[in-house]
């Protein structure tokens, strides 16, 4: 058997984003491990087959002493392994990974870009800082002949091209994690009063979390029928976590704002829900969370940029807004949740949109072509 390797950041991560493509993997043929930090997803992870390999990846650091020293560590776990074709995931395994991989002559690569994240896509100081640098060595890493850059959007492939990182000829789209329609099945929108969006993910600012503070601050003054549930956490790993003290603040302040915490059943919280959300201030690949929305038959609200904008037409399954635009989101909530019909026949075309290329079949079966294609 073809041995294949996952390097991400998080085991949740990847249980939770890219189990489609591991068993895209295993009904190909190969042996799947995985390489990553270890939680409390270890467990289920094994159980579908996959050996997990553990590395306490920092994702927060910055030091390159502890930089060198994962990266070596990295390779001697390459070396021993001796992987046909390794496949990470995110900015920081692209980077260590392909130096290692390089190092320990892996003879195929798969680098993924879950969007570009903060360091492209803003202009904060650490991100001035690092972006020019990370281009220089994503340039002398990821051009190599046995190298292959995946995205999740047209966007982030197009600007990866231009910066001269990804080969115009070794770049694939693949649109997002994949959700299961079989398992998010459409159900019909809630009574109403009140109407209820849900923002889940992460509880990080680059989320929007401050357009939709200032948006139910508007809402607020407006209609008090009109809910916000967060569903997400905090991310501590994360320069722009807001920690649960201020998310419970905000709750306190406006009790319109329900903060719910981490769900395990989305199925459930989308079925209460009429409206999905997603402020992106950008660096999305494509969320996961407007997948199952979708499939749930919701409509949505998210910000105009790459990888949200992948999931929704304007007027058809929802509306788009300027990225921290508080006013323009609360209309376009207020608009929405005036109109319940519209709101109904929207999600339906929501559920067409992810039941084409953004399945989770889908998404497996653009995999093993992949895969298919790198090995022969």
């Amino acid at each position: 058997m073809k041995k294949l390797i996952y390097f991400v950041t998080e085991d949740w991560y990847f249980l939770s984003h890219r189990l489609p493509m591991a068993r895209a993997a295993m009904s190909a043929g190969f042996d799947v491990s995985l390489i990553t930090n270890i939680g409390a997803s270890r467990a289920a992870i094994e159980t579908a087959g996959i050996r997990v390999i553990a590395f306490p990846l920092q994702r927060k650091s910055l030091n390159p002493f502890v930089a060198l020293k994962q990266i070596f560590a990295l390779t001697r776990i390459y070396t021993d392994e001796k992987p046909d074709l390794v496949h990470h995931i995110a900015l920081k395994p692209i980077l260590f990974g392909s130096i290692a991989a390089t190092l320990a002559n892996v003879p195929r690569v798969v680098n993924a870009f879950a969007g570009l994240g903060v360091i492209f896509e803003t202009n904060v100081p650490v991100a001035l800082i690092l972006r020019p640098l990370l281009v220089v060595l994503f340039s002398l890493t990821m051009k190599r002949r046995n190298f292959w850059t995946l995205f999740q959007n047209r966007d982030d492939r197009d600007r990866m091209i231009a910066l001269k990182i990804a080969d115009p000829e070794r770049s694939v789209i693949i649109r997002g994690s994949g959700v299961d329609v079989d398992a998010y099945a459409v159900t019909p929108l809630p009574p109403a009063p009140p109407v209820i969006c849900v923002m889940a993910g992460r509880m990080i600012a680059a989320k929007g979390l401050e357009a939709l503070q200032g948006a139910f601050e508007i809402l607020r003054r407006q209609d008090t029928r009109i809910q916000l549930w967060l569903c997400g956490q905090p991310d501590p790993a994360n320069p722009g976590s807001w920690n649960a003290a201020r998310l419970q603040q905000w709750s306190r302040d406006n009790p319109n704002v329900i903060w719910k915490g981490q769900q395990t059943d989305m199925q459930s919280i989308w079925a209460q829900a009429h409206i999905a959300l997603q402020p992106s201030l950008g660096g999305e690949g494509l969320p996961k969370s407007l997948l199952e929305a979708g499939a749930c038959g919701r409509p949505m609200i998210v910000s105009d940029v790459p990888g949200c904008r992948e999931v929704v037409e304007e007027g058809r399954n929802g509306h788009l807004v300027q990225p921290g635009d508080a006013l323009a989101l609360s209309e376009k909530i207020l608009k929405l949740a005036g109109d319940l019909p519209a709101c109904a026949e929207m999600g339906l075309e929501s559920r067409k949109i992810v039941e084409g290329d953004l399945s989770a079949a889908a998404v497996m079966a653009q995999t093993q072509m992949l895969y298919m294609r790198i090995m022969n």
